[in-house]
């Protein structure tokens, strides 16, 4: 990675809902613009990863593949999180991290940075941040729990679910695959083994173009269960990953949501039809969607990506100046 801005590695306490007394930690990444290059108020992007990766997807170790560089060369303050039960954030057990519990633990975390950034108490040497606006990206399993926190705790003032299908996820199949059937009455854990089971993952989460070695890094390790994990994987995930298989999962959090979406994806992915997606939300008075060609559902890998991070890009400069302008 070259070394273009300023990168913090946190462990944020934040309060335990399992009884023991004491803290769990969320694992972060901030990423700040050099001091010579920081604008005023920068907006602040909140990047948050799907299952069996880590806040690592932000910043791939390939030069020209650093998402977080990107953003941060455009002047915003990007913060990466391992989500309670992933990667160097705390694991308990997973009957412990439901949705509710992760969305409120990545919530506190995300609170305890901006208020760190905004009294100039995350570095030494760097003074207070007021930022323009917050703004939340969730990718795959990370955009449902970005629709929790949004109508839990109302983390953001705009967010953007990343290959994440709030309608009904369905993994994409090799057009001369047998069509998978889920039985009726099967319990989430049933429905996610015989999806999870009949997936190509190869095909499904990187287009053709992808350089090998990273494919074959990815994919070495297994998916959708790590045996091993590359440094922007995570060998452990959340409790709550089985459930995200069916259909409408995270419906009622959707429908709070009322500040501005961005629905982006690859054109193969995992999501429903654009149509299907946008209706999901229906207190939204400003929402988007974008479909980057040439794109599997492990967005950041892919030969477009770049398309991808400005579409992003553009997302975070309407919210931030939208926020300012509201006087906020």
């Amino acid at each position: 990675m070259i070394a273009t801005h300023e990168r913090l590695e946190l462990r944020v306490p934040v309060p335990a809902s399992d009884g023991s007394g004491a803290d769990w930690e969320i694992a972060a990444t901030v990423h700040l613009p050099a001091t010579e290059s920081l604008v005023d108020r920068p907006p602040v992007f909140v990047g948050m990863p799907g299952a069996g990766y880590s806040r690592q997807y932000y910043d791939l170790p390939e030069p020209g593949y650093s998402e977080a560089e990107y953003h941060v060369a455009r002047g915003t303050v990007v913060v990466a999180l391992d989500h309670l039960g992933v990667g160097d954030s705390s694991i308990p057990p997973l009957e412990v991290t439901t949705l509710a519990t992760v969305a409120a633990a990545n919530h506190a975390a995300v609170a305890e940075i901006v208020d760190r950034l905004r009294h100039g108490t995350l570095s030494a040497g760097r003074g207070p941040i007021t930022p323009a606006a917050v703004i939340g990206a969730g990718q795959s399993m990370g955009g449902f729990i970005l629709a929790a926190m949004q109508a839990y705790h109302r983390s953001f003032d705009g967010v953007a679910m990343l290959g994440s299908s709030m309608a009904a996820t369905q993994l994409p199949r090799r057009p001369d695959a047998p069509e998978i059937v889920i039985p009726a009455g099967a319990t989430p854990d049933e429905a996610a083994m015989i999806v999870l089971g009949a997936t190509d993952w190869r095909w499904a989460f990187h287009w053709d173009d992808v350089l090998p070695s990273l494919v074959d890094a990815d994919l070495a390790g297994g998916l959708p269960i790590r045996q091993t994990a590359p440094i922007w994987g995570s060998v452990t995930t959340p409790g709550l990953v089985n459930a995200l298989v069916l259909p409408g999962v995270v419906a009622a959090e959707v429908a709070q949501i009322d500040v501005p979406v961005l629905l982006a994806r690859g054109e193969r992915d995992v999501c429903a039809p654009p149509i299907e997606e946008l209706a999901a939300f229906t207190g939204v008075t400003d929402i988007a969607s974008f479909v980057a060609p040439r794109m599997a559902h492990m967005h950041n890998f892919a030969g477009t990506r770049q398309q991808f991070w400005n579409r992003i890009d553009a997302f975070i400069t309407q919210v931030a100046t939208a926020t300012v302008a509201a006087g906020h």
